[in-house]
């Protein structure tokens, strides 16, 4: 397929989703809008908007927050909303429209294989519905249904997360599904069956278990974490003579990655819609027993550790966390770990540690909803709890070498967040009660303790050198002006596209937002199709390249001129500025080469010639 092939393909799948969806209809669905004249306004999900600054064109179909600064059209509302790229945002739209993508970047695949994804989908909605059945119906799940009315689990729970039970069978679920057209192969790439390397055949990876359903944030189950039963348990040890695994949990496959997902996250969503604070727990029946008690704004880790890019995935929907983990030893353990990397990443975290080594499930069942509410609302911030676990038993005046070593592990701790820490005015009066506090637990001067937090932010800073730097979204005024007036003029002037291309090609802007904008416009009229804002909108996968385009096209209306004779005028002098621009880049190159000091005479007199020449013919000699 042909480069120009290949982008018309995805250029239509792109119009035909964005004609499909409605602006309004997709925010209206994730927020509460209200209509304000022609506008639709809402509370802004990215920062604290008690005023809604959230806007929605259905003219032009794009959204924006004045506050945060932020445009586009439907794509980048999912991207942003759902925190991922623009291919998945654009399959989510066109599964909410009904749309098949007739272009696709992987190698093409036909519905039913095992590296079809809408396959894998459906099979695994499949599943999810056989374990619910099962649980409800068959005479093999009594002891399923015992141990979870025994645990307090109602059937409105059940109902809720779509509990199941797989039976301790080997191929229950691989003859159901000699009925569909679910092989083997794609059930394993589910990461329900797996192949038997002692023979041809397959075995199911989940037997005796109750089965917690893992949803994405579409509401699609696309992995699951699976409870073994008590007496199945027992057997087994008896059997093998070693306990089985309590949970396991489905492995890493086309639809499921532990890094990327956190348990009942789709279903905290609708209250962090009203209160942007997530509670993060460790176990499925913690975020059941939660949502038992009435607190709905509960996920738990997927049966690993948390990592930076669940992290960055709770910061969309989330300013505040608290993290609850058992009080045993092994869950204080956990929460130095797990401090260090929330800090790393700038989260407002409070921790809580639960008392007698309880986990929340028990304590909600012995405590009721009021007392955990009212232990979450006491716990202390991610510092103070450091402080406190690192002064734990330390004499400060007596133990010296210890106290060291915690001062030492604060600061470091205090450190790994150095722009945090430094830029706003909240975070530097923060830092020096913190400071203050720890000068006079430690009985050390400030000022030292200042010295010593920096020379350890210098260190920091120095060991992630080698990590590439986070670059700073481009804004509208970053824009070099004679690059963002000349696609201003092309978004309102169209007919005077081809004497723009003519007389300006891409390499004559600097590599940025601009030239990719220009590029994919050049790209445009060479493919035949019409460089208008709302193509342009549709091609452009980047939301930071959307939000400025959007911007571009707004400051434009904002100035627009009346006459097709004062964009020509307009143009004129852009065409100028740029070519002034080539001669000093001509003028630089020449001088760079008389300077090197190997040119020989005769070259030099050449080039001092071609310079003179292009002097004379700019001047009009």
């Amino acid at each position: 397929m042909s480069q120009s092939t290949s982008f018309s393909s995805g250029r239509e799948d792109k119009q035909r989703v964005k004609e499909a969806t409605d602006i309004v209809d997709l925010v209206g669905s994730y927020l509460q809008l209200r209509r304000q004249g022609s506008m639709y306004v809402a509370n802004c999900p990215w920062h604290d908007d008690h005023r809604p600054s959230l806007q929605v064109h259905p003219a032009r179909q794009t959204w924006k927050c004045w506050v945060c600064d932020i445009h586009g059209d439907v794509f980048s509302f999912v991207m942003r909303r759902e925190n991922v790229g623009f291919r998945e945002a654009l399959e989510i739209l066109a599964e909410r429209a009904g749309i098949r993508l007739t272009s696709r970047p992987q190698p093409k695949t036909v519905e039913g294989h095992p590296n079809d994804k809408p396959t894998l989908l459906k099979a695994m909605d499949w599943a999810a519905q056989q374990y619910q059945k099962c649980l409800r119906e068959s005479p093999e799940a009594e002891g399923a249904r015992i141990y979870l009315q025994q645990r307090g689990i109602t059937q409105a729970a059940i109902d809720q997360f779509k509990i199941g039970f797989a039976p301790n069978q080997w191929s229950w679920l691989l003859d159901l599904g000699k009925s569909t057209n679910f092989s083997p192969e794609v059930l394993a790439a589910c990461g329900l069956v797996s192949k038997n390397q002692r023979s041809d055949g397959w075995y199911e990876r989940f037997r005796g278990r109750i089965m917690f359903p893992i949803f994405d944030l579409q509401d699609r189950p696309i992995a699951f974490g699976g409870r073994i039963l008590p007496e199945i348990a027992a057997s087994e040890e008896a059997s093998q003579d070693r306990p089985p695994a309590k949970y396991i949990n489905s492995p890493e496959t086309k639809l499921y990655s532990k890094a990327d997902n956190l348990f009942g996250l789709n279903l905290a969503r609708a209250s962090l819609n009203r209160d942007q604070h997530l509670i993060i727990v460790e176990g499925y029946t913690d975020v059941i027993g939660s949502w038992l008690a009435g607190i709905e704004n509960v996920a738990a880790v997927c049966g690993t550790a948390l990592g930076p890019r669940q992290i960055q995935i709770i910061k969309r929907f989330a300013n505040e966390i608290t993290l609850v983990l058992d009080g045993d030893e092994a869950g204080q353990r956990r929460t130095n770990e797990l401090l260090e990397l929330f800090i790393e990443f700038d989260v407002d975290l409070r921790i809580l540690i639960l008392p007698d080594g309880s986990d929340p499930f028990d304590y909600l069942q012995d405590h009721g909803a009021n007392e955990f509410r009212h232990l979450v609302n006491d716990a202390v911030d991610a510092l103070q709890y450091k402080i406190e676990a690192e002064t734990r038993g330390v004499n400060v005046v007596h133990d010296t070498h210890r106290a060291n070593r915690a001062l030492e592990n604060i600061l470091r701790t205090m450190a790994a967040a150095p722009v945090a820490m430094a830029s706003s005015s909240g975070s530097r009066m923060r830092q020096q009660q913190v400071l203050t506090q720890l000068a006079q637990r430690f009985q050390v001067e400030l000022e030292t303790l200042r010295h010593r937090l920096d020379e350890l932010r210098v260190q920091t800073k120095s060991r992630s050198r080698t990590a590439e730097p986070s670059r700073p979204a481009p804004t509208l005024a970053s824009l070099r002006s004679p690059e963002k007036e000349l696609i201003q003029i092309l978004l309102r002037a169209p007919a005077l596209k081809a004497q723009i291309i003519e007389n300006i090609s891409p390499d004559q802007f600097v590599p940025g937002p601009c030239r990719d904008i220009y590029e994919l416009v050049c790209q445009c009229v060479q493919d035949g199709s019409e460089a208008t804002y709302d193509n342009l909108m549709v091609q452009l996968e980047s939301p930071e390249l959307k939000n400025l385009l959007d911007q571009m096209d707004e400051e434009s209306q904002a100035k627009q001129l009346h006459t097709q004779e004062e964009y020509s005028n307009q143009l004129a002098v852009v065409i100028s500025t740029f070519e002034q621009e080539v001669h000093r880049q001509d003028d630089r190159q020449a001088r760079s080469q008389l300077s090197n000091p190997e040119i020989d005479d005769q070259e030099e007199s050449l080039i001092l010639e071609q310079l003179f020449q292009k002097t004379k013919q700019r001047q009009g000699l």
